[in-house]
């Protein structure tokens, strides 16, 4: 395993320049869920390793294995199941470099997107919910994993009883031709070589399994979570953006209406005048329309006397 390869996620520099710009931004329930979702996956990632580590170990006892009949017998079947355990675990490895590689490939889109775009492309990490195919893909996986491991621990564990009553009974055989008594194993508690070197291994490498299925459960709440939170912080950005243009737009509609008022309240300045009131009103409106009548008269006697 190369340097770059066993880097964790939350080491890579891209991961590392993500989360410094969302927590910038105050996006920090965001850089929190991008951070659980690389740590959980590192774990997947650790955890692999560790059943490479158990299933290697198995197989170097299964070499070492006392040579005989009824073992080499065993050793064959037992052998059969820890090469099916390795290549299902390869399969996972596999599927998790996968993820590892598609999370950074968007975190460095969503990066360079952000120092071009500014805040509102940050809005992308909902992108990571992508993953959660890949996830679901090999969280089957790993309960097939698991029923599959169960089923050979269980055979394993039938295969240890045998050969371990086989050599009690061996063993009493002996004791019986040799003038002995008889030992009743059913009151100790012996182990066969099988049970360190194949199951024990089987049971630990499920352990893990059954560890990297509650991983999984986690990480895919946590992207879900991701994705809430993005859409939350969004419409509430959205949302101050809105007001904060209201307000400031909020001065110039003030002037615009104190201007308005000054123009249609203020009150008109009027030349002095003299206003008359019922009967003087009436007789001076009389007056005027005399003068008006005596002015036609006059223009149109000019009329006639010029037709002459």
């Amino acid at each position: 395993m190369d340097m770059e390869a066993g880097k964790t996620l939350t080491n890579e520099e891209v991961i590392r320049e993500l989360l410094k710009l969302l927590k910038k931004n105050t996006m920090k329930e965001q850089a929190n869920d991008v951070f659980e979702i690389c740590s959980y996956v590192d774990g997947l990632e650790k955890k692999i390793d560790s059943m490479m580590e158990e299933l290697t170990n198995m197989q170097n006892q299964i070499k070492e294995m006392q040579e005989d009949t009824l073992v080499n017998n065993a050793k064959k079947a037992l052998s059969e199941a820890q090469e099916r355990l390795n290549t299902r675990c390869e399969q996972i490895k596999s599927q998790v470099l996968e993820v590892k590689e598609q999370v950074k490939s968007t975190a460095k889109s969503i990066v360079d997107e952000a120092k071009a775009k500014g805040r509102t492309a940050l809005y992308r990490v909902s992108e990571f919910l992508a993953i959660k195919k890949r996830l679901l893909d090999i969280r089957e996986n790993v309960r097939g994993a698991i029923k599959t491991t169960d089923k050979d621990i269980a055979k394993t564990a039938l295969l240890t009883k045998g050969f371990r009553e086989a050599g009690q009974t061996a063993a009493n055989a002996f004791r019986t031709f040799a003038d002995k008594p008889e030992v009743d194993y059913s009151q100790k508690e012996q182990k066969h070589p099988i049970t360190k070197a194949v199951l024990a291994p089987m049971k630990a490498v499920r352990k893990l399994f059954v560890s990297m299925e509650l991983h999984l459960d986690a990480s895919i709440d946590k992207l879900d979570n991701l994705a809430m939170n993005v859409q939350l912080d969004k419409e509430k950005y959205m949302e101050n953006v809105k007001t904060k243009e209201q307000e400031q737009t909020e001065p110039e509609r003030a002037e615009a209406e104190r201007v308005e008022a000054e123009v249609v309240y203020s009150p008109m300045v009027a030349e002095p005048q003299e206003y008359q009131y019922n009967a003087d009103a009436f007789d001076a409106r009389g007056v005027d329309e005399v003068k008006q009548e005596a002015a036609h008269k006059e223009v149109s006697k000019v009329r006639e006397d010029k037709a002459r």
